[in-house]
């Protein structure tokens, strides 16, 4: 898969390119009320922190500086989970972005493929 979380850049700033349906769906957690994203990270976060980074996604041309709330942590050797990192719930402002989403993903929303998440 070629969607890159990374935890580097200027100042440390996260970053997540999604390039096609394919890998929205893998990070897109639908499951979360008002919508999340995971961001692959090494970073340490904690449910409830708040968290900034840079979403590129294939549906907008710009990337969109994105913040939120962490709600799913994924550390090193949790489970049989190979992905570390958080999952952020979209904020009211990101309401646009959520729909936007999920018109893009009909149809595959509710599909048994495996997710970085679930």
């Amino acid at each position: 898969m070629a969607s890159k979380g990374f935890s580097g850049g200027k100042a440390g700033i996260l970053a997540l390119e999604i390039r096609d349906e394919s890998e929205l769906y893998e990070h897109y957690m639908s499951f979360v009320q008002g919508g999340a994203i995971f961001v692959p990270t090494k970073k340490v976060h904690e449910l409830g922190d708040d968290i900034f980074f840079l979403l590129s996604i294939y549906l907008r041309t710009d990337p969109i500086p994105m913040t939120g709330k962490v709600v799913w942590v994924t550390h090193k050797g949790s489970g049989s989970s190979k992905n570390e990192g958080v999952g952020v719930q979209f904020t009211d402002e990101q309401a646009e972005l959520k729909i936007q989403i999920e018109q893009a993903l009909t149809g595959m929303v509710n599909s048994h493929h495996p997710t970085l998440t679930m």
